[in-house]
């Protein structure tokens, strides 16, 4: 049968057709069951008696009331097993057995993807013919309905080359598989060679093993003959389940359906078997709790990985297989953090399993409880981290982080429909970055194409994401398989899992997170984060969720879940690091990148970002995805800049400064992590560790250097001490002077905070070198009163035996030493030549020459220098944390001081790219609307010689062309301009393909953006009033995972913008319409067009080829006409394909005659004869085009105009006959063109 790997690797996709181990399930469509859609054959009536009996004959006749089923090797057949729709099949050969018959069963290849097979009764086999297509509903069935027909087609033997069936392990051993049980190719391991076989038959070296071919199923089957369960147990045994489907309701799709690995369960008689070691079965029975988890297994000083967690660890890892008859593989446990970090990057989640007490505990434990049964004798081992991309903390076992940038844990829940009329939901979201401890909670209402989810996920971008199994709509399923493609997805289960609003607030006052004083007993909800009160209304009991905030506790519920789960629950909800989401818009203009794994490369991150720090990157991109609005605080980050540009070696000196700082901000977490009181409950607290000196060192180093760092930090403001009197900017003199003194122009009172008090009791309560060298933190004296005691006790003890050595030494008459260690110490090693001993001397142990005693006296003192060492050592025990704690009860004066130094990091940044821009970079002037006439405001933005921020050259190699961008107010550069549309608001964008309208368009929505962050902006002048949002529909792609087309996604954000657009907004549309037909994509260009410039009335840039369009607002008022300017040389009306297009790359006034769309059918490279047939039909439409407007305008013309109507189409004056003559052949004509059309 298939070995558990094919079931656990999350890389193997689950095959359409019937598959080993399923259970019914009819909402299963991936994977359909017995009813799905509710398709039979068309008579599903038993056949006759199985009993028929075998013939050697190569084919059979079953009759039925259907008529007869052929029963021949490579015949088409429906065929059903017991919990399966019927299916069609192959009728095939056994691989080993090379049979195709077998009783009353007949063995048969499912078609579908990948193709799995089994053993089926006859009974349950039907003709299959063509005429039962219509019935088929499912598309699943559909197309291996069609895979079937197609194969109907061939010859018998031409079949054969069909048939991909393999053996499984236990038919390639010689056991027998049970009935109606299947196997899928991709479950079915390859065969191995007979030198490979050779290889394994006895134990092979660590090095054999690794030459051997990394194959998953060859491990876990034939190459490790194991004696672990396998499938055919669970088939032998239908009430034990090794793999269930979770059902989620009728209405689930197959996105939602998902394994719940807490089900899987090891037959008991295996457990129970001689086989199964202590150790082995500790192992096992931890795997079926995690069986989704690589478990890093704690055996003496290594971790070791078994089984199928193995194959994966030689094959991600590149770890060599150990000797014996199982997969087994491993490494030191000082490499845990390299080796999980590598796994959880590459998506896989890893348990740390640890030895939670000694040897001699397990003895002493086994002598107290009398037991001497064999499962006993191991010693304990517990889960004590579980770790995932989204649950990582950088604890001191885990090593250092190494990247900058947040890695989010996001729950959703939803309450909504997928009804296509409305489609509205209501989400709560809470997003945790685990490594810093800091919450984002937030419910807020969306629309119908969730462009507020899309927004905040994309601020937000996590790596793994927990949602309720059939709690999502499928818009927010496809949301979420398109946005956030390669980040992790959890389902769980709604109220055992998922937790109500009701349970979290529950838990949060049980488990008192938030209490610092284990012995308060005060209501657990007055020490609860201001943000949490918020969410309950002010309920002194905390227990009732607050209107509108139900759907956002329900999602905290989720994550406080599952970081319980991971066991990280104490350490990162105990910081009480919580923020309130707010309503943030970003758009698509390549601001940040798309994904958690899509490059910076080209984006305005990439642009912008020259931040020195961790954690100013984390600010920097908070910033720039959500801009400001209001012109005052914008206009005080713009003096910020300004006033650091002025002073460029300070500048230059704080970089230099900022540059030395570690990740304070994640330091401060593990800290905090490391002063918690040691919780006994907590298994990570009872770990044997081997390597307690090395992480003791990596602990004690963390500390120190986050004390440097804030040390360092220090001198920042000593540095701007001198210059903070002349900072216009309020914001900069706050974060670098600091608290209660008041500096800069506008006297404010600075905001950094004091240090040098605090970082002078740490620096001079223990040795800092010695602590880091020997991994232990010795206090000073007068630090720790206990321990200055017994290092008192200790010294007045070793005194007295200096003493005493020497009395006895003269009273002897010879020369005496102490001998021994530990609590042998202090033997009186005396020479045989002594010959009278005073009775008080103890024979203790002796040696040729000398013979060792002790004293009565000696004895006293040992015990009470014993008892005061080990008051030493339990004052030091705890001294480390105890110092760690300290540190922590002044997190927010640290935390105040990160935050000053993150800003002061992201305005150094705007600065710099300010000063060191590739052309002429200017002040953006952001003023508030101007009250028009009719008592409403005139949004304006105006952009002269404006730049793209990410592009300094031409795709040909050239400087970049700027270009002005005027909406909203009169350009004083166009004389010529009527009144009329001097104000439009909305500018139609035309030109030539590749002319530059989509750059120009990308140009305008990032200048603003750069503008409202506070940053210079590329061009000569900038002045805008404030934009609330920025609406984009540029570029064309679909999304084939929710099945949306191209035009379909154009239309979607479309809507979202006519639904969500006001006055205040920017909008920028590319070329709307150009997926559909042209009438109808004109149409509803226009229809676009119009409700933003005369209804909305917001700053638009629209993009078209329409010239319709154009025609349609060329005398608007609301409306403005701008292209892109391009040369044309050999214009030829008979053959544009010899005309020569210069791209000019200057957006000028006016429309643009043509779109020159064959020179980019030039460029591109296609043929010139296509090109030349293209450019025939195009000049017949055009005809055709211009008779249709004659046709109509003679229609409507008045009878005085037929005569100059004549001139017009005669060219000369002509009788009325001749014109007649000539609208009957225009009549013709059309008639004739519609046919086209």
């Amino acid at each position: 049968m298939a070995t558990l790997f094919s079931y656990f690797t999350p890389k193997s996709k689950k095959p359409s057709s019937p598959v080993c181990g399923d259970t019914a399930d009819k909402n299963k469509n991936n994977s359909p069951k017995e009813g799905a859609q509710g398709f039979s054959p068309i008579n599903d009536k038993k056949s006759t008696s199985p009993n028929t009996p075998k013939a050697s004959r190569t084919q059979k006749d079953l009759s039925g009331e259907s008529g007869l089923v052929k029963i021949e090797r490579c015949g088409i057949v429906w065929a059903k097993l017991e919990g399966h729709p019927w299916w069609p099949s192959l009728i095939c050969d056994h691989p080993t057995q090379r049979v195709y018959e077998r009783g009353d069963k007949c063995h048969v290849q499912f078609f579908g993807d990948p193709p799995s097979r089994a053993w089926v009764k006859r009974r349950q086999m039907k003709q299959f013919s063509k005429d039962q297509n219509n019935r088929v509903i499912d598309p699943n069935i559909k197309n291996a309905v069609q895979q079937a027909e197609d194969a109907l087609s061939l010859t018998l033997e031409q079949r054969k080359e069909l048939v991909n069936c393999l053996p499984s392990d236990e038919e390639e051993n010689g056991e027998d598989p049970c009935d109606e049980t299947m196997l899928t190719d991709d479950e079915s391991p390859k065969k191995e060679s007979s030198g490979q076989k050779r290889k394994n038959s006895g134990g092979s070296s660590r090095n054999d093993a690794s030459d051997e071919k990394d194959d998953d199923d060859e491990v876990t089957g034939r190459k490790y003959n194991s004696k672990r369960p396998r499938r055919k147990a669970a088939t032998k045994n239908k009430k034990v389940k090794k793999r269930r489907i979770i059902e989620s309701g009728s209405e689930d799709s197959a996105d939602e359906i998902a394994l719940d690995y807490f089900l899987f369960s090891v037959p008991s008689s295996f457990l129970n078997s001689k086989d199964a070691t202590p150790a082995m079965k500790q192992w096992w029975q931890l795997k079926s709790d995690n069986f989704d988890t690589i478990l890093f297994f704690k055996v003496g000083k290594f971790y070791e990985l078994y089984n199928m967690d193995a194959t994966v660890g030689v094959k991600e890892l590149g770890l060599i297989y150990m000797k014996g008859n199982f997969a087994h593989a491993g490494f030191p446990e000082i490499a845990f953090g390299r080796y999980s970090d590598t796994l959880i990057q590459k998506g896989y989640k890893v348990a740390r399993v640890e030895q939670t007490e000694t040897p001699e505990m397990m003895k002493e434990r086994c002598k107290r409880t009398h037991s001497n049964l064999k499962s006993d004798q191991v010693v304990k081992r517990e889960i004590c981290a579980v770790i995932t991309k989204g649950t990582k903390t950088y604890s001191f076992v885990d090593g250092d982080c190494t990247e900058s940038s947040a890695a989010y844990l996001l729950a959703i829940s939803e309450k909504g429909s997928d009804d296509v009329s409305g489609g509205e939901s209501v989400y709560g979201v809470c997003f945790v970055d685990t490594s810093i401890g800091k919450f984002h909670i937030g419910q807020f209402k969306d629309d119908r194409q969730s462009s507020r989810l899309r927004t905040l996920v994309a601020h937000f971008t996590p790596v793994q994401v927990l949602c309720t199994r059939g709690g999502l709509t499928l818009k927010t399923q496809q949301v979420l398989n398109h946005e956030l493609m390669s980040a992790m997805k959890e389902y769980l289960t709604q109220g055992s899992q998922f937790w109500e609003a009701g349970k979290t607030l529950k838990v949060l006052a049980e488990e008192q997170y938030f209490n610092n004083d284990e012995n308060n007993t005060e209501n657990p909800v007055k020490s609860w984060p201001d943000v949490l009160k918020k969410l309950t209304d002010g309920d002194p009991l905390g227990l009732m969720p607050g209107e509108g905030s139900e759907l956002a506790l329900s999602a905290l519920g989720a994550v406080i879940w599952y970081l319980k789960k991971c066991l990280i629950d104490g350490e990162v909800l105990s910081m009480g690091n919580f923020e309130i989401l707010d309503n943030i818009t970003l758009t698509n203009l390549d601001v940040i990148p798309s994904g958690p794994d899509a490059s910076l490369e080209g984006t305005l991150l990439e642009r912008l970002d020259h931040c020195c720090t961790p954690f100013g990157k984390r600010l920097f991109k908070q910033w720039l995805c959500a801009p400001l609005c209001n012109p005052a605080s914008i206009n005080d980050r713009l003096n910020s800049v300004e006033d650091l540009m002025a002073n460029p070696s300070l500048m230059a000196e704080t970089k230099d400064v900022l540059k030395t700082l570690p990740d304070l901000e994640r330091l401060l977490k593990k800290i905090h992590a490391l002063s918690l009181p040691r919780d006994k409950n907590h298994p990570a607290n009872r770990a044997i560790l081997y390597n307690e000196d090395t992480y003791s060192k990596r602990k004690i180093n963390d500390f120190l250097t986050i004390l440097e760092g804030f040390d360092k930090a220090t001198e920042i403001t000593a540095m701007f001490k001198d210059h903070a009197s002349s900072f216009s900017s309020k914001l900069l003199t706050q974060v670098v002077t600091e608290q209660d003194i008041t500096a800069g122009q506008s006297k404010v009172s600075g905001q950094f905070p004091k240090l040098h008090d605090l970082l002078h009791a740490f620096k001079h309560s223990f040795d800092h070198n010695k602590a880091r060298n020997e991994g232990v933190i010795l206090p000073k004296a007068g630090v720790d009163p206990d321990y200055d005691q017994a290092i008192a006790d200790i010294q007045s003890m070793r005194t007295w035996f200096d003493q005493y050595l020497k009395k006895q030494c003269a009273t002897l008459g010879c020369k005496a030493t102490y001998w021994g260690s530990a609590k042998n110490r202090y033997q009186l090693e005396i020479p045989d030549s002594v010959r009278k001993i005073p009775d008080e001397y103890t024979l203790q142990s002796q040696k040729k020459g000398f013979k060792r005693y002790w004293t009565a006296a000696i004895e006293e003192k040992l015990a009470e220098l014993v008892e005061a060492e080990e008051r030493r050592e339990e004052a030091l025990k705890d001294t480390m944390r105890l110092v760690f704690h300290k540190f922590d009860q002044e997190y927010k004066t640290w935390d105040k001081t990160v935050q000053c130094l993150a800003v002061l990091d992201s305005l150094i940044s705007l600065a710099s790219c300010s000063s060191q821009a590739d052309g002429p970079m200017c002040r953006p002037d952001i003023v508030l609307p101007e009250q028009t006439s009719d008592e409403e405001f005139q949004p304006f933005l105006e952009i002269r010689e404006g730049r793209h921020p990410c592009i300094s050259r031409t795709f040909s190699g050239g400087d970049f062309i700027p270009n002005d961008t005027v909406i909203g107010m009169q350009d004083d550069n166009d004389c010529e301009e009527t009144a009329v549309n001097s104000q439009s608001t909305c500018v139609l964008v035309t030109g030539p393909n590749m002319g530059g309208k989509s750059t120009l368009m990308r140009q305008a929505g990032l200048i603003v953006i750069m503008a409202q962050m506070g940053c210079y902006v590329p061009a000569e002048k900038c002045r805008l009033s404030p934009v609330d949002r920025v609406f984009t529909r540029l570029g064309a792609h679909d999304r084939i995972l929710s099945g949306e087309s191209t035009f379909f996604v154009e239309l979607s954000e479309t809507s979202t913008i006519l639904r969500h657009a006001t006055r205040h907004s920017l909008v920028l549309v590319d070329e709307l319409g150009r997926g559909t037909a042209t009438y109808d994509g004109t149409a509803i260009a226009c229809a676009v067009v119009g409700e933003l410039s005369r209804h909305i009335k917001c700053r638009t840039l629209f993009s078209t080829h329409y010239h319709s369009l154009v025609e349609e607002f060329s005398a608007d008022p609301n409306v403005r006409l701008g292209h892109m300017a391009c040369m044309v040389e050999n214009e030829d009306e008979t053959d544009p394909s010899k005309e020569t297009i210069t791209f000019l790359y200057k957006f000028v006034k006016g429309a643009c005659p043509k779109s020159y769309g064959f020179n980019a059918a030039r460029l591109a490279g296609i043929p010139d004869e296509v090109i030349s047939v293209a450019v025939n039909k195009a000049r017949q439409f055009e005809e055709t085009t211009d008779r249709v407007k004659i046709f109509r305008s003679l229609l409507n013309c008045k009878t005085g105009d037929v005569k100059q109507l004549q001139k017009q189409i005669m060219y000369e004056e002509v009788q009325i006959v001749p014109v007649l003559e000539h609208v009957n052949k225009i009549f013709i004509d059309v008639l004739s063109a519609s046919c086209l059309f």
